[in-house]
């Protein structure tokens, strides 16, 4: 219990809930494992918990109407998702899929809808919506280029920005992401976003680093008519 008690403590909407709450919140979760690859709840399945990634790292993704994957988000250890299907009680508008063998923890919605009268709780929770907002309008910016490397450029500088560490060679992208990965991130297909990440490691602005990428000037990606 001890280290399910630390583990709550790290997340930003419990962290300033008193130990008493934070033990019964966590008496009360379920915990499930799924494997690389297993879906976690499918787009339109109507949401009854609010989930917590404990391990692993997770995908939020829609399927096009062409067939093509689009990359919503990614939650990785310690994120959680599946909060505002709990608010106003609409369907979830999207797939959930472990990108790696994962094991989340669930809240149900009474549960969760008791935690709102917590105004510690609730005003963390305005903040996570307020960023999921950015995070949304971002991802339109991205899609609304029509040029692919434009999209490319456009999507490894927001990671840049969300989850960037600087580094002497410049700045490092924590999210380990594959080709394919960062295509359906950019609404390209896999194909172009080899193409592309190979002409910007050759211009000297990308490079890899064991399976990371490394931005060498974040703003150079778009330093490019194609903004234009």
């Amino acid at each position: 219990m001890a280290a399910e008690l630390q583990f709550l403590r790290k997340i930003g909407l419990f962290r300033d809930l008193a130990d008493d709450e934070l033990g019964q919140i966590g008496a009360l979760m379920i915990e499930r494992r799924y494997a690389r690859g297993e879906m976690v709840f499918a787009e339109d399945q109507t949401g009854q918990s609010m989930y917590l990634v404990k391990e692993g790292r997770v995908k939020v993704s829609r399927w096009l109407p062409s067939g093509r994957e689009l990359i919503l988000a990614f939650h990785p250890t310690g994120d959680y998702f599946g909060e505002m299907a709990l608010i106003d009680g609409m369907t979830v508008p999207a797939t959930v899929t472990a990108v790696d063998a994962s094991t989340i923890l669930s809240l149900d919605r009474g549960q969760f809808l008791g935690l709102l009268r917590e105004r510690s709780f609730a005003m963390a929770l305005l903040r996570t919506l307020c960023a999921r907002c950015r995070e949304a309008w971002q991802q339109i910016e991205v899609l609304t280029h029509h040029n692919a490397e434009a999209r490319i450029r456009m999507a490894l500088h927001q990671l840049c920005e969300r989850s960037g560490k600087p580094t002497s060679e410049g700045m490092r992208i924590d999210e380990r992401l594959t080709h394919r990965e960062l295509a359906s991130i950019a609404g390209v297909s896999r194909e172009t976003a080899t193409r592309v990440l190979g002409s910007l490691v050759e211009q000297g602005l990308l490079r890899m680093d064991s399976q990371r990428m490394v931005v060498a000037r974040p703003d150079a990606l778009l330093e490019t008519t194609l903004f234009d």
